[in-house]
């Protein structure tokens, strides 16, 4: 479950029916002494979905019995995962999503939306009923100025608000229907070792699609070729691990290397995120790789390179032995993060290049200047982070530098960028020792 998640713990159930009196009648106490619901019960499973949003994000919702019941930790997730790819790639006042299949309760621009003040969003659906639902849910939470629900053909492009827009999208988020038919919900059914958590009240039109969820967003890759700027990341849900390795393939078959897999658990119910961008933009590997080793052969390239430092006694020496390095490097402008340190007895830095000046062909003269077009543009920012930890052999500190590709095209200059500062920074720490 996403670190940001307030469900990573079970709620209170007792609390939660004392506080939301519709949800009483579903709460009982089990065989442990906790309180908690038959989550195979529809209107207790419907009811607790209301109590969650209208308690923790003031949000109402109406939901037909015929149609989807989001589960709340789930869905929020995903909104968290776009939150930081949002706060770390995108730069803009306002932001602007396209929930593609927003289905009846479109839960996904209302929690991004409660959350999020400057959000906006369009959500579409091909179902009229779905839509219907989706437009209420806005309405009654005065949502109208920043959700617009839309209806699409089903045989018509799936981005197709992409399509028509005069303005630009950050990002894009879908949960597809998972199915290629009836039969294939069935052997998924039957392949479940345990029985299912909770019930399932999902509409044809939400579960089912010609060719599976691979298929389905398989077809927004490829009109994402054709778009590409229009959006700054394309990012789907999926259901099956089993259609990551063939959209990965896909990826790869069109040289998209800027891509992203993150996993959702919550409770036994494990789901999956891709993402991929045309854009310079970089994520860290905290937001774009996971440590499931299934699928560690189709992860992205680390964009977080770890250099350890055992001979700095500090943080603060060894961020000292940075700046002095940094300070030689001709071309580059060097700040700090305005962003708090995530780690105690840490500093960061951020570091704009606008050409390799660095390497050992640029320094004989021997390599052409790589300075981009747009001089707005660097061929390299990047991160670096001096991390102070405790030696797992002694009692001594030991430091890290961990260097984050924050934006550019090339990875050769970033880690050619992280080589030679690493070599260069031990060297001065050896001088710093010496002089002591």
């Amino acid at each position: 479950m996403h670190p940001r998640n307030p469900y990573n713990k079970p709620p209170d159930f007792a609390d939660l029916a004392r506080r939301y009196p519709p949800l009483r009648p579903h709460v009982f106490i089990n065989h442990t002494g906790s309180s908690t619901i038959n989550f195979k019960n529809l209107p207790a499973q419907k009811h607790l979905t209301e109590a969650l949003l209208r308690l923790d994000y003031g949000l109402s919702l109406t939901l037909p019995d015929d149609r989807l019941c989001p589960p709340v930790p789930n869905r929020l997730n995903y909104v968290l995962w776009l939150q930081d790819i949002v706060k770390f790639t995108c730069g803009s006042a306002t932001v602007r999503g396209l929930d593609i299949g927003t289905g009846a309760s479109a839960i996904y621009p209302l929690l991004a939306c409660g959350i999020e003040h400057n959000w906006n969003f369009i959500a579409t659906d091909v179902d009229e009923r779905s839509i219907q639902f989706a437009k209420q849910n806005v309405s009654q939470n005065s949502m109208d100025s920043r959700i617009v629900v839309e209806r699409v053909q089903a045989d018509g492009p799936i981005l197709q608000p992409l399509h028509t827009s005069l303005m630009d999208f950050d990002f894009t988020m879908c949960n597809p229907p998972f199915y290629s038919s009836a039969e294939d919900v069935s052997r998924s059914a039957e392949f479940k070792e345990f029985s299912p958590n909770a019930v399932c009240s999902g509409a044809e039109v939400e579960m089912i699609t010609p060719g599976g969820e691979t298929n389905f967003v398989a077809r927004i890759f490829l009109e994402s070729l054709q778009l590409r700027m229009k959006c700054r990341w394309y990012t789907s849900m999926l259901g099956k691990m089993s259609s990551i390795p063939d959209l990965i393939s896909l990826f790869r078959e069109h040289c998209v290397d800027n891509y992203a897999i993150t996993e959702f658990v919550q409770g036994q119910t494990r789901r999956w995120a891709i993402g991929w961008s045309f854009q310079d933009a970089r994520l860290p590997d905290t937001f774009a790789r996971v440590s499931n080793p299934a699928l560690q052969n189709i992860m992205p390239s680390r964009n977080t390179l770890h250099h350890a430092f055992p001979g700095a006694r500090s943080a603060d020496i060894l961020a000292s032995a940075l700046r002095n390095v940094l300070a030689l490097i001709n071309g580059i402008t060097v700040t700090s993060s305005a962003t708090p340190a995530i780690h105690d007895h840490s500093s960061t830095m951020l570091v704009h290049a606008r050409s390799n000046t660095w390497s050992r062909a640029a320094r004989r003269g021997k390599l052409p200047e790589t300075i981009c077009a747009d001089q707005d543009l660097p061929v390299l920012r990047c991160s670096v982070e001096c991390r102070e930890r405790s030696s797992y052999t002694s009692s001594d500190i030991a430091c890290d530098l961990f260097f984050t590709w924050v934006e550019g095209k090339d990875r050769l200059i970033f880690e050619s960028f992280t080589n030679h500062v690493s070599r260069k920074v031990t060297s001065t720490l050896q001088e710093f020792v010496d002089v002591i």
